[in-house]
């Protein structure tokens, strides 16, 4: 009996030792606009999933003592790291959008993420005020990371990128035939040069492809002339606010963007 009760007591008190070991952590995440952000991932430092936001952007999840930091991904968002506190329970964190700055120095691209990031907590306040965040205090650590050294490396890819793109734009003839690979918009019925940078990429791997002739060339920017053979399955679509359909013509900037033979 007396050996019987000692085990029960043991399993207890490993029980409660265990439960010792864990902290309860809640909050709130949403973006510079005061939306929340659902479904988002957070992660520790090892980068396992620890749980999601739900779809007010809310959550609460349990992790060990020892773990001092926490990370939040989401589509369209920076990525952002934070350092928690041994007496931060309670984390509300506003993320800041993946702008993509077009043509831009990367010290210049920094120092605008810079002053993004230092009115984050002003964004925080105004949250506080809408009733979306609960505390005006900010009890965890957070700090800037310049994007420089990303940028450079992206920089030199693009380089080599335009390198193989004038070539190419060498090679091609009048009358040939190509396929421009878009970023599409189906809600807006909208396309953009953003997905077509992909070096390696098969045709299936582009949001969406149109088939034309060239009809002419200019060495600036590596401009082609097209004129439209095939957009399947649609009539028309905007580019850059001109209605592009089957027949028009478009210039297309091959520099930095990606142009599929069809030899």
């Amino acid at each position: 009996m007396k050996i019987t009760t000692i085990l029960i007591l043991a399993v207890l008190l490993t029980s409660l030792n265990l439960n010792g070991q864990n902290r309860i952590i809640s909050g709130r995440i949403i973006s510079e606009d005061l939306e929340p952000l659902p479904m988002l991932d957070i992660r520790n430092s090892d980068n396992v999933l620890l749980g999601k936001t739900d779809m007010d952007g809310w959550f609460k999840i349990s992790i060990p003592q020892e773990t001092d930091s926490l990370m939040f991904r989401y589509i369209g968002m920076e990525w952002t790291d934070i350092k928690l506190n041994k007496t931060c329970d309670t984390i509300e964190v506003v993320m800041m959008y993946d702008v993509i700055y077009d043509f831009m120095s990367s010290r210049k691209i920094d120092r605008l993420r810079k002053k993004r990031f230092d009115n984050l907590s002003n964004i925080h306040s105004d949250a506080v005020k809408n009733g979306i965040f609960m505390n005006n205090n900010i009890c965890y650590d957070r700090f800037f990371e310049p994007h420089k050294p990303d940028l450079k490396r992206i920089g030199r890819e693009f380089k080599e990128f335009g390198k193989t793109n004038k070539n190419d734009f060498k090679d091609l003839d009048i009358g040939d035939v190509v396929k421009i690979p878009f970023g599409l918009d189906t809600s807006k019925k909208r396309i953009s040069t953003q997905y077509s940078t992909c070096k390696n990429c098969s045709e299936e791997d582009y949001d969406y492809l149109i088939k034309g002739e060239i009809i002419n060339k200019h060495r600036r920017k590596l401009t082609l002339e097209i004129k439209i053979i095939d957009m399947q399955p649609y009539d028309s679509l905007d580019y850059r606010g001109n209605i592009l359909k089957v027949g028009s013509n478009f210039k297309y900037e091959m520099k930095y963007f990606k142009v599929i033979i069809d030899k």
